[in-house]
């Protein structure tokens, strides 16, 4: 109990240093809001009275109260451009970056550590030899490298995918492709290597010389080898996030990724910064989801 109270004490810490750091780094930023939204052609006065009802006139500390204030209550404030409550913006967007983030995670998560584990069986084989030479390839390629690469090749070149939208399962392949290979390199590394590593252990010598099979034996180590697995996809969940947001604007899929893309390009600060919490607030979930499985797992960490 006291260690999960410990966990939940950071993950408040961590939000609360994520969210000064969204209102520092844009005040920070140049640009004007008030001028991207009124236009170059606006009057110095209209200029000064739109300021004074956004409350951007106030001084610096005034408005980061009021910011915090409204992160507390879960008011993220109304877009400058759209006129929209953030909220409402955000979950009309968070359904195809969702989609896009679990799917990719669980598929990579099962191909990563599927082909992962079968390379560290059969160490110095066919199959781990040829296993590691591509997931190095790929483990080159970042994401937005790789996506036009697959757009010229299954769009351009052979017409069987299309590019954009988001209206139907085939738009959404070469999305899930581009997510999908980067976090299967990386897990499927991570997981030959853990079992490599606990396969030179005494117990795995025992478990062998008690007569089990590799089937077994191979069982056995799989779910040893989960903890770190899982640790691993929740680190990368951030990067997937990112990634996924970057997909979407490549792709054109109308996601929190392209909500946030016009949020900076048009210095909309309360959209900017409701759709970088609620990402944040994600990630933490999920982190304490794997640590709760980790504890089921293995007993020996604590909850």
């Amino acid at each position: 109990m006291q260690e999960s109270l410990k966990k939940l004490g950071y993950s408040f810490f961590t939000m609360f240093i994520a969210v000064s750091a969204i209102f520092i780094v844009l005040r920070a930023t140049p640009g004007d809001p008030v001028e991207k939204v009124l236009g170059a052609e606006a009057k110095p006065e209209e200029i000064v009275k739109y300021r004074a009802q956004l409350g951007l006139d106030q001084p610096i500390l005034i408005q980061y109260k009021n910011y915090l204030v409204g992160v507390v209550t879960g008011d993220m404030g109304e877009s400058l451009f759209k006129k929209q409550e953030v909220k409402t913006l955000i979950s009309k967007h968070m359904g195809p970056t969702v989609v896009l983030a679990f799917i990719s995670v669980g598929c990579a998560m099962f191909l990563g550590t599927f082909l992962g584990i079968i390379a560290g069986f059969k160490r110095a084989g066919v199959f781990d030899n040829v296993s590691r030479i591509i997931s190095l390839i790929f483990l080159s390629f970042p994401i937005f490298s790789l996506a036009p690469i697959l757009v010229y090749i299954f769009s351009v070149k052979l017409g069987i995918l299309p590019v954009s939208e988001w209206s139907g399962v085939k738009h959404s392949i070469l999305p899930l492709i581009t997510l999908i290979i980067p976090l299967s390199a990386v897990l499927m590394r991570v997981s030959r290597n853990k079992l490599l590593e606990e396969a030179g252990e005494p117990w795995v010598q025992v478990l062998k010389s008690k007569g089990l099979s590799e089937m077994q034996v191979l069982k056995r180590l799989t779910k040893v080898c989960l903890p770190t697995i899982l640790n691993v996809v929740a680190i990368q969940l951030s990067v997937v996030l990112a990634g996924t947001m970057i997909t979407e604007t490549i792709f054109d899929i109308p996601g929190m990724g392209m909500l946030l893309f016009e949020g900076i390009q048009n210095r909309d600060y309360p959209v900017v910064q409701g759709v970088i919490i609620y990402s944040t607030i994600i990630y933490m979930g999920v982190y304490f989801i794997v640590d709760f499985c980790n504890s089921k797992i293995d007993p020996r960490i604590q909850a």
